[in-house]
C-alpha cells in the first residue's frame, strides 16, 4: 500500500526545506540498517506487525501533516513558544518520527527509553548540522519527541504531540500499533484487520485536526480506543482532535 519512494518525496513536499530534508534523508539512508534490524527482531522473535521503514516514514509524514495544520490554525509550537524558529519543529518531528521505533530492537518493554538511548548519538550528530547556537536545546526536544512518543509518557511538548498522533494513526489492516500476535486470533487481530483507511485532514477552529477512520466493520474501535485516543490524550493536542469513524453505513464522531 505504501512504497518507500513514494512517502520520502512527500515528507520532501511537506518540510518545504531543501536544506532539512536533505539532512533528513541522509539520516534516514545512513541509519536504515537500524530500522531493518528493528522490524526483523518485532517480526521474527515478538512476531508482531511492521515497525520498520513504511512505518518509520508513514509517522514522519503525518506527523508533519499534524504540525502543516496546527501552523495553519496558528497554534505555536514548542519551539515557537521558546523563541525559536517553525523550521526548529519540523526538524524535531521529523528526526523524533524517524527514530522512535529503534528502542524495540532491544525491548519491547521500555522500548521508548531505548530509542531515546541509541538515537541520542545520532541526534547529536545532526542537530549540530542544522543549528550551529543552540543546538543542545534542539537536541533536548528532538529526544523529548522520541520518548513521549508511547502512550505511557504524558508528552510536554506540541511536536511529541505530533509524533505520538501520527504514531497511533499507524493502524490500517495489518499494520495496528497493537501488540497483537499475528499467529493468535482474539480481539487484537480482529480489530487490527477491521481499519481499510486513515487519513489526516484540517479541522475546524474548535478541533483543527481531524482524523478520519474507514473500517469495514465496528471491531476497529476497539484498536482506535486502545491506541489512538489513549496517545491523543496523553498529549498536549487533546480536546483538538476529531476522529470521525465510518463503519458498517454508520459515521460516529468523537472529540478526544
Amino acid at each position: 500500500m505504501y512504497e518507500r519512494e513514494k512517502l520520502l518525496g512527500e515528507i520532501r513536499e511537506l518540510m518545504e526545506n531543501e536544506e532539512l530534508f536533505k539532512l533528513f534523508k541522509e539520516a534516514f539512508e545512513r541509519y536504515e540498517c537500524y530500522f531493518n534490524t528493528t522490524n526483523y527482531i518485532v517480526l521474527n522473535i515478538y512476531r508482531f506487525n511492521d515497525h520498520g521503514v513504511i512505518h518509520v516514514l508513514l509517522t514522519v509524514r503525518r506527523a508533519l501533516e499534524i504540525l502543516r495544520i496546527l501552523k495553519k490554525f496558528g497554534i505555536s509550537t514548542t519551539a515557537e513558544q521558546l523563541g525559536k524558529p517553525f523550521e526548529w519543529s519540523k526538524f524535531i518531528v521529523a528526526f523524533g518520527a524517524l527514530f522512535h521505533d529503534i528502542g524495540n530492537s532491544i525491548h519491547r518493554e521500555n522500548h521508548y527509553l531505548f530509542s531515546v538511548l541509541l538515537a541520542e548519538p545520532i541526534i547529536d550528530e545532526f542537530v549540530k548540522k542544522f543549528e550551529r547556537e543552540d543546538w543542545l536545546l534542539l537536541k533536548a526536544l528532538t529526544l523529548n519527541a522520541i520518548y513521549t512518543h508511547d502512550e505511557a509518557m504524558q508528552c510536554t511538548t506540541i511536536e511529541g504531540s505530533c509524533v505520538t498522533i501520527a504514531d497511533g494513526c499507524d493502524m490500517e489492516e495489518g499494520r495496528s500499533r497493537l501488540a497483537y500476535k499475528r499467529d493468535k486470533v482474539d480481539i487484537h487481530a480482529v480489530s487490527a484487520l477491521a481499519i481499510n483507511k486513515v487519513e489526516i485532514k484540517e479541522g475546524d477552529e474548535r478541533t483543527p485536526i481531524l482524523i478520519e477512520i474507514w473500517m469495514k466493520h465496528l471491531a476497529g474501535i476497539f484498536q482506535v480506543d486502545e491506541i489512538l485516543t489513549k496517545k491523543v490524550k496523553h498529549s498536549l493536542l487533546s480536546g483538538k482532535v476529531m476522529i470521525k469513524i465510518h463503519a458498517e453505513n454508520q459515521i460516529l464522531e468523537k472529540i478526544v
